[in-house]
């Protein structure tokens, strides 16, 4: 009779054990949504401060509107070609001169804002690693 309850006792407690995997399991997702929508609300309180996401967001010292949007361009499509992010900035701003385009690559490659990857004999460009943390820690994202 004890040997019976005492299996009795063993069975409920690893029975126990697993529920209690099993709750954790199913809490664990909820945990994640709470994240995304504290990140989500972080988004929205940006596009309400600042009227959108916008480079000069993450990156003050961009002054000027031609970097901003070449910076943009690589934002939404990254590692592009000077003939590439100057059709894009075009499409945007109605002009780009692909002189002042690559003038101002040069500028951001020196301020480590965007870098220049080098494949054969054709040069793309992306944005910094360090740019892309800053961008996703604003989002509230760590990466």
């Amino acid at each position: 009779m004890a040997k019976d309850l005492t299996d009795d006792v063993k069975e409920l407690n690893k029975r126990i054990q697993e529920l209690e995997k099993i709750i954790l399991d199913m809490i664990e997702p909820l945990r994640n949504v709470k994240k995304v929508t504290q990140n989500y609300l972080k988004i929205i309180g940006i596009l309400m401060d600042k009227g959108g996401l916008t480079p000069d967001t993450i990156l003050p010292e961009l002054k000027d509107t031609i970097s901003q949007e070449i910076v943009r361009v690589l934002l939404d499509k990254n590692n592009q070609n000077i003939s590439q992010i100057t059709e894009l900035v075009r499409t945007r701003r109605g002009t780009a001169s692909r002189r002042i385009i690559r003038q101002r690559i040069n500028e951001l490659i020196e301020k480590e804002i965007i870098v220049k990857i080098q494949t054969g004999s054709i040069n793309t460009y992306s944005l910094t690693d360090k740019v892309i943390k800053k961008w996703s820690q604003m989002l509230g994202f760590n990466i």
